[in-house]
């Protein structure tokens, strides 16, 4: 990244920082088939699915979980 473009970010006060922050987020997830998922990410999703396959009596449902945090 330029030096000048980072001493310019360096001059952004917090706020600015997390609106930017925002922005640039936003701007990812607005196509999330460019983003690659990690391969340990996709290791740990298919670990979970393997649990949940073998014992489905342990975890709670959705609608458990929606009462109980949201």
């Amino acid at each position: 990244m330029e030096k000048a473009l980072l001493d310019e970010l360096s001059q952004l006060n917090k706020s600015e920082k997390l609106i930017l922050v925002e922005a640039l987020w936003d701007s990812i997830a607005s196509d999330p088939s460019e983003v690659e998922v990690p391969e340990h990410h996709k290791a740990i999703i298919e670990e979970r699915l393997k649990t949940l396959e073998q014992d489905k009596q342990t975890g709670s449902s959705w609608e458990k979980v929606r009462q109980k945090y949201l």
